[in-house]
């Protein structure tokens, strides 16, 4: 390995650690949600992605629409949309006993979740740029498979803590009788 091999692979890491651990500390607090925003996240995800599927590939070149690159852009969009509902349901959401306002925490599975994802993307994108032209992988399709996942990954973990808030919040009243 290079030095310059080793920058690459250690500095995102490096840069990722104190990222990932403020953000497990704000996710292990609970935070206010606000229901009437939560369509405001999906919709940037999902409107990025249609852009990125959409436009031209590098140099004018048309993008792959073959029926392989369908396949793999569909099992990335149902994996996406798994890991986002089993993430969403790992988030814990409840009213705020004073204010009546829904609270949201992330639990030590929602960490776990996006650990794994970081870990995963980190090693898949070291091992491409390894073995991707060995192995003759288009690099597009690749890239567009992540941003498909991620997408619908955001998109239905949203999704999901909003139908469960909407049921908190519904029963709340008749809990407080």
């Amino acid at each position: 390995m290079t030095q310059q091999q080793a920058i690459q692979l250690f500095l995102p890491i490096l840069i990722i650690l104190p990222v990932l651990y403020f953000r497990m500390r704000r996710m292990s607090r609970a935070q206010p949600l606000k229901l009437g925003r939560m369509w405001i996240r999906p919709a940037i995800f999902l409107g990025l992605m249609a852009l990125v599927l959409l436009a031209p590939g590098p140099e004018g070149q048309p993008h792959h629409w073959a029926p392989d690159a369908w396949l793999w852009l569909t099992l990335a969009a149902a994996a996406g949309g798994i890991a986002g509902w089993y993430w969403g349901r790992t988030m814990a959401i409840e009213v705020h006993p004073e204010d009546g306002t829904l609270m949201v925490k992330g639990g030590q599975a929602a960490m776990l979740v996006l650990v794994v994802l970081i870990l995963f993307r980190l090693g898949l994108r070291t091992g491409l740029q390894v073995e991707a032209s060995a192995w003759h992988l288009d690099m597009l399709l690749i890239s567009d498979t992540s941003i498909v996942f991620t997408a619908l990954l955001f998109s239905v973990r949203s999704a999901e803590m909003f139908i469960r808030a909407r049921r908190v919040m519904a029963a709340a009243p008749t809990a407080a009788s």
